[in-house]
């Protein structure tokens, strides 16, 4: 069975039999390629190291509410923003959750041991992630909440925001919860976010992560902005301590480099572009991505899975589609990387035109 997520190259090639080649480029991952933007020594850390941490997240949740521009009573901070899907799954116990796919899976897999049950709808038009609005409307009645990917992961595709608006005020009628995954957003930037509103609703929640636009997945850090009230809700189910006090630093200490965030996105949006004009050039389908990460289709998707255990065999690790309902394996989702990388992605792709012709 083939690993569920990205950035797992050598479980990968194990759950296929493979042998994993010396060197591996893993496109399977989608965090910030940039090297990390800050210096950090142990010994000037050990302070935090020896000692607990602070029981509100401090100073990482001063520093959320000061960049967003809400209150701290409106911030719920996670152990990565993994730990804030599993809290909700508290709130929605026994209940009905309506999921638009293709997304993340961890939606399904934080609410499954809850004992939810799941209405799923797919998007009729992968490559745009034109929400289906007239079946969401119709089926929001009937769910304790709906889970949007805002932009979507798989596909890197910003729903419109007179869309998201629409949604919400079809969910606060029925007091639906609506989960806003914006861990991408970074990616684009503050303005289509919906955090300064939430706490406006009775019934939205915003998600955010600090592992993909800051580097940091082994530090595991994410917040969460809502009214006081449902996150108050929220805070019964944590741990105490939930907060690791080293990340608590460090992610505070991220929040304030706007300028490593704009060179991001200005170098991220170049490597995109030109990603998918190539992609295009050879005969791909490509979703219109805003994010560091683009999916595609062969313009054979029937060779799929040839083309995707050719490329593992030139260590180059794409994400397989079999878990994302929707895409059922005949996409490929491709994280952006240093320009070096990305030519050999390239290179691997030509090769396998030529490998096909030669059949």
């Amino acid at each position: 069975m083939l690993p569920n997520h990205g950035a797992n190259p050598l479980q990968l090639y194990k759950a296929m039999q493979l042998q994993a080649p010396e060197t591996i480029i893993d496109f399977s991952e989608n965090v910030n390629h940039l090297p990390f933007p800050l210096t950090l020594d142990v010994e000037s850390l050990l302070p935090v190291i020896t000692a607990y941490p602070h029981p509100d997240g401090e100073p990482f949740l001063s520093a959320v509410a000061t960049y967003h521009g809400v209150e701290k009573d409106e911030i719920l901070l996670g152990n990565g923003a993994a730990e804030i899907f599993a809290l909700l799954g508290n709130l929605l116990a026994n209940k009905r959750a309506l999921i638009v796919h293709p997304t993340f899976s961890e939606y399904e897999a934080t609410l499954a041991p809850h004992h939810v049950a799941f209405e799923h709808v797919v998007v009729d038009d992968i490559a745009t992630y034109a929400l289906p609005m007239q079946t969401l409307r119709e089926k929001i009645p009937y769910v304790s909440a709906i889970y949007l990917c805002t932009p979507n992961n798989p596909t890197g595709v910003l729903p419109p925001r007179e869309d998201l608006q629409q949604i919400i005020e079809w969910a606060q009628a029925t007091a639906t919860l609506v989960v806003l995954d914006e861990a991408f957003l970074d990616w684009i930037d503050e303005e289509p976010s919906f955090i300064t509103e939430a706490p406006n609703y009775d019934h939205v929640i915003v998600v955010r992560s600090m592992t993909k636009m800051y580097k940091m997945p082994g530090l595991r850090l994410g917040y969460a902005v809502a009214n006081a009230t449902l996150i108050q809700e929220l805070t019964r189910f944590a741990a105490h301590w939930h907060i690791n006090g080293v990340a608590s630093v460090v992610g505070a200490k991220m929040l304030i480099l706007h300028n490593y965030r704009e060179k991001s996105i200005r170098e991220v949006a170049v490597s995109r572009e030109t990603t998918q004009a190539f992609l295009r050039a050879q005969g791909c389908m490509t979703t219109a991505s805003q994010t560091n990460y683009i999916s595609f289709q062969l313009a054979q998707p029937h060779e799929s899975d040839a083309f995707y255990r050719f490329m593992l065999a030139r260590g180059l690790v794409l994400r397989h589609s079999k878990n994302f309902r929707g895409m059922d394996g005949d996409w490929f989702r491709i994280g952006m990387k240093a320009r070096a990388q990305m030519e050999s992605f390239e290179q691997g792709m030509m090769a396998w035109q030529q490998h096909r012709l030669s059949l």
